[in-house]
């Protein structure tokens, strides 16, 4: 067995974790005949419902300020809150927080069998409102409400660390029960919101390292709201923003095996992603779900009954080079079929305009017809990258829980075909070399956010200094505007 622990940091992030484990739900059998195509073991273990009941449970450390949780902050860490002390023995008063009500979803889930219905989910308000696995208490890791943990305030989120593995004993408590909990642990996938939760994954990756040298990191970073090409230096904020950023890209750069930057979704090309499909790029609930569709199908391997992919096969597949710790993520929805229009959509996605070739790069189809599956590999052999190099899977449809949002131009399908890729290219660098120069400048300007987080200028030096090198790697190091994370362009 080589299992594998899931670490979920931020609002977004735990938007895209919830689709995630529904996803995986989604591959459960209950009949003895069928034979699932995931094995469970690798994701989850055994645990227990709200009945006490046997179930499966994810394997899964879920952080997030303690208002996010919505219903889920009725566990363990409210109920400590709420007990009565024993050494005081004058008058209380007490005033009790008036309890969220379970979701309209939910109780929906409670009353009738929604497996088949068509109708849009219910109005949703935190990530839990349509979760549909049950987590173990440990996985639940509410981090206390402070204004100190702010959008991109790096230190702030550092020290939202300290205090909460001091009050909680997370490194000698939850993580290492999940770590002990595993036969063979083959590594860590993670999604973390770097706008909020940047120092803070920081922290918790470099106590893990210090504990697990040998494991393997796989991340995707949710990069914050702040445009390099709307930044203005002489904006102390949006300086701040930028640096945490550029902070926490030199952490996983550090700490992670590969990572997946992932820009906001105000940034994302529509036709390359969702084409025809109505998405609110506002939303949370909605973007996290197309977000969650392509990590979940560009990993499936990870998780095939019987499949040789681990997360050490992948690193080493795109980041064959042993200096490329940056990934892009790409792919498109294709409910119409899979065409020509949609395997360009990929190129645009994955090949810089200059059109460069891949270092490596990794296809997962879903749902396509055997005529569709020959169409995709001569394309994806006609772009002058071989095997080993060149990897896919098809595999089948992904399937779409009723926890999915109505984001269909058409009636609303049981499945979806889609395509997702991973890929390591020289133009990965380029938005580095963007963040590089900004730096560079606003350490010229002696700007002042840089003395409001603490950051001296040799620190600022040396983070250039070492953005510059990766850049060298990659030989982008010629001009800005690479395609960072998923490759996509500003509307």
């Amino acid at each position: 067995m080589r299992e594998i622990i899931h670490i979920q940091a931020g609002s977004l992030s735990n938007y895209t974790g919830t689709h995630f484990w529904n996803t995986q739900e989604n591959y459960f059998v209950y009949d003895e005949e069928d034979i699932s195509m995931t094995d469970h073991n690798i994701s989850f273990s055994e645990g227990r419902d709200e009945h006490n009941q046997p179930t499966l449970c994810p394997r899964l450390l879920a952080f997030d300020q303690k208002s996010n949780f919505g219903t889920l902050a009725r566990g363990s860490h409210q109920e400590e809150a709420l007990a009565w002390p024993t050494t005081w023995h004058g008058e209380l008063l007490r005033q009790e927080q008036e309890r969220i009500p379970r979701s309209e979803y939910h109780s929906r889930l409670d009353l009738e069998d929604v497996s088949e219905q068509a109708e849009p989910v219910a109005q949703i308000r935190y990530w839990s409102d349509f979760s549909r696995v049950f987590f173990d208490p440990k996985s639940i890791q509410a981090v206390p409400d402070t204004p100190e943990l702010t959008e991109g305030d790096w230190n702030a989120s550092s020290a939202a660390f300290s205090r909460y593995d001091d009050n909680v004993e997370l490194m000698d408590g939850s993580l290492r029960l999940l770590v002990e909990d595993c036969n063979n642990l083959q590594g860590v996938q993670m999604i973390q919101d770097t706008s909020t939760f940047g120092g803070f994954s920081n922290s918790l990756l470099c106590a893990f390292r210090e504990e697990h040298p040998k494991a393997t990191i796989m991340s995707f970073s949710c990069l914050s709201s702040m445009s390099l090409l709307h930044a203005n230096i002489g904006d102390s904020s949006q300086v701040m923003r930028v640096l945490n950023d550029t902070l926490s890209l030199r952490s996983v750069a550090e700490f992670c095996d590969l990572t997946i930057p992932i820009l906001p979704p105000p940034q994302w090309e529509k036709n390359c992603w969702f084409p025809r499909h109505d998405i609110d790029k506002t939303s949370p609930y909605q973007t996290s779900a197309i977000l969650s569709a392509h990590i979940e199908t560009a990993t499936l391997p990870l998780r095939l009954k019987g499949g040789f992919d681990d997360l050490q096969t992948i690193v080493a597949h795109l980041n064959w080079r042993k200096s490329t710790p940056f990934a892009a993520l790409g792919g498109t929805l294709c409910p119409q079929g899979l065409s020509t229009e949609n395997l360009q959509d990929i190129a645009s996605l994955s090949i810089h305009s200059n059109g460069r070739p891949f270092f490596a790069r990794r296809d997962v189809s879903r749902g396509l017809s055997e005529y569709e599956e020959t169409a995709h590999d001569a394309w994806a052999r006609a772009h002058g990258l071989k095997e080993p190099f060149l990897k896919w899977h098809h595999l089948p449809s992904c399937p779409i829980p009723t926890s999915f949002p109505p984001i269909f131009p058409d009636a609303r399908p049981k499945v979806l075909k889609m395509i997702s890729s991973l890929s390591t290219s020289p133009s990965t660098g380029g938005q580095l070399f963007d963040y590089a120069q900004f730096l560079e400048s606003a350490a010229k300007r002696r700007d002042s956010a840089l003395l409001t987080m603490g950051i001296e200028g040799d620190e600022v030096k040396e983070l250039v200094s070492a953005l510059w090198d990766i850049v060298d790697e990659y030989g982008d190091n010629e001009g800005g505007g690479g395609d960072l994370g998923e490759g996509m362009d500003e509307e």
